[in-house]
């Protein structure tokens, strides 16, 4: 059963297509959220202004990834949940490498795969037709911002 869980999610976090360039991945800048949207064949959701700026992107799919902006204009978090995992390639950028590296681990809780370091924290799960994560970087969140509001 473990190897079986193992082998679902190595599957699916390398069936990401293509490789494509980073666009406004984690890290990225908040001028290229237009490039994601087109990329990923996305609508672009409104998202109510509050403490928080951030851009929604609903896929094809119906999953949804959600951009976190700084003030300085650079994504620092992104979430994503839905029927299917979008391309976290694109969406996590540089750090996508740690999520591998991490996919190859003995699975420790059930279809949950976990970064978690100094300079990026991930997580991603989910089963069929259910997927949710979130992947931030807790050097560039911002004053007053906690994990626990990157829903």
């Amino acid at each position: 059963m473990r190897a079986t869980l193992y082998s679902l999610a190595l599957a699916c976090l390398l069936f990401q297509g293509l490789p494509q360039p980073a666009r406004a991945a984690l890290g990225g800048t908040a001028d290229t959220v237009e490039s994601d949207r087109l990329s990923m064949k996305a609508l672009t959701r409104p998202v109510p202004t509050g403490a928080l700026r951030k851009e929604e992107l609903q896929l094809p799919s119906g999953t949804v990834v959600t951009e976190y902006l700084g003030s300085t204009g650079l994504v620092y978090a992104v979430t994503w949940h839905g029927p299917s995992l979008p391309n976290l390639q694109l969406i996590l950028g540089n750090y996508f490498a740690n999520l591998k590296t991490a996919a190859r681990q003995p699975v420790v809780r059930r279809r949950l795969v976990r970064v978690n370091s100094p300079d990026i924290v991930i997580e991603s799960g989910g089963k069929t037709r259910a997927f949710a994560g979130r992947a931030w970087l807790p050097t560039m969140l911002p004053p007053g911002v906690t994990a626990a509001d990157i829903q």
